[in-house]
């Protein structure tokens, strides 16, 4: 990593890893953005962190989703976790994302953890 890279994916992780959930689901959604650009900028900047993301968004999954109050929707937090996953799902994510369904907050939650689901359905194992 040249010393250019290094201040802002040092940033990434400082939201990532954020004792705020806001912050942390804001480092979520901002890979997905990074990701969503690789179609037309040739890259991800933040790939070098694409398993921690998924391990931080694992985390999130595994706790119940945040209740709804006057600045955030219910279930904020597991939306961006399943975004990030619908790109970095692998097979044995399933399960974590399996239960989600089971007892989905709302539609958007749902919509979100069946297109994670189907990316670890399609990802060989070990890939």
């Amino acid at each position: 990593m040249n010393p250019d890279e290094a201040i802002p994916l040092q940033a990434f992780g400082a939201l990532l890893h954020s004792q705020n959930l806001g912050m942390v689901c804001r480092a979520l959604n901002m890979y997905q953005v990074a990701a969503a650009y690789t179609q037309v900028s040739g890259g991800n900047p933040l790939e070098p962190m694409a398993d921690e993301v998924r391990q931080v968004a694992r985390g999130i999954l595994a706790r119940p989703p945040v209740e709804a109050d006057a600045d955030v929707p219910a279930g904020f937090d597991h939306v961006s976790a399943l975004n990030v996953l619908t790109i970095l799902a692998e097979p044995d994510d399933l399960g974590l994302i399996t239960g989600v369904l089971e007892h989905p907050v709302n539609d958007q939650v749902r919509a979100v953890a069946s297109l994670a689901a189907d990316t670890a359905r399609r990802k060989p194992p070990g890939t």
